[in-house]
């Protein structure tokens, strides 16, 4: 058989969706094979010389295993209650609750005397529950308003990034960890209340979550914008406690890096509803304990 007669013979390989026929015209047009689509009923037809069918068969079969497991299945439906909707405002409502319950801060009163933050009763007489304690009790109604309507716009966001219970739980640490190193650098006497530093915990913590030291521009956005939030809303009248809004964001950032590099084997069992739901019990455990320890 001649050379051109063997161009002249032609193979059919056979598909029946179009599509799919339009995407293994594609492929055998990029590796310059010549070839033309038939439709033949409800069956379309990839038609090339018989001398290059071998080679059309095999570049085909090629870009189905290379694309075998594409495009990815997409994200389940339901992605859990907590992320879909994240109770944020019952939550930071046991706040106002809360705040109906001890009322503003007055000298003598029971509630602040046993929680607020005390530099001296928590170092010298180890009394580190005040530490989290203090984040659940507010001076006055502006200082507590400023902190639930602040704070339910950040936790509703980290929420639906961490899920309910991460976040929460996160926020808790950032707030405790930041009462604690503004109590150390101080010297002498020093008492504060007040969320905002759990709150100023959220930012820095958003900003972790962002923060990608492989180039300059991901470390200076994500800490320049922290920054921003903490000039814009963390520096106030005379009693705003400008170490407490500081400390709680240093101690967010870090925490907020080491979640988005969590092990995956971690990040599956922390996003399952029952790990939410222990990280979520563990928040509400810890804040009745400490008042539990300073009654």
């Amino acid at each position: 058989m001649s050379e051109q007669t063997r161009q002249d013979c032609t193979t059919e390989i056979v598909t029946g969706a179009r599509e799919e026929a339009r995407v293994w015209s594609l492929v055998l047009e990029a590796v310059a094979i010549p070839h033309r689509l038939e439709r033949h009923g409800d069956d379309w037809r990839c038609v090339t010389p018989e001398a290059a069918a071998d080679e059309a068969r095999r570049q085909l079969a090629s870009f189905a295993e290379e694309n075998r497991n594409w495009p990815p299945p997409p994200p389940a439906a339901d992605q859990g209650w907590e992320r879909r909707q994240p109770p944020t405002l019952p939550l930071m409502g046991s706040l106002l609750v809360f705040y109906a319950v001890t009322g503003p801060w007055r000298e003598g009163g029971r509630w602040f005397s046993q929680g607020a933050i005390d530099r001296v009763r928590i170092l010298a007489d180890g009394e580190w529950w005040r530490l989290l304690t203090a984040l659940t009790l507010h001076a006055d109604p502006v200082h507590l308003l400023g902190n639930f309507c602040l704070g339910a716009v950040l936790m509703h966001f980290l929420c639906k990034r961490l899920g309910v219970g991460l976040g929460w739980f996160s926020v808790l640490c950032a707030g405790v960890s930041g009462n604690l190193a503004n109590i150390m650098i101080r010297s002498g006497a020093h008492h504060a209340v007040g969320f905002s530093t759990a709150v100023f915990g959220a930012v820095g913590i958003l900003c972790g979550l962002a923060l990608q030291v492989r180039s300059r521009r991901g470390v200076l956005l994500p800490l320049g914008g922290g920054a921003s939030l903490l000039a814009l809303l963390g520096v106030g009248a005379e009693q705003t406690d400008l170490g407490a809004h500081f400390w709680g964001l240093a101690a967010g950032v870090p925490l907020g890096w080491l979640l988005a590099r969590l092990p995956d084997r971690c990040r599956r069992l922390v996003d399952t509803a029952a790990g939410q739901a222990v990280f979520l019990c563990a928040s509400i455990v810890a804040v009745w304990g400490c008042w539990h320890l300073a009654r």
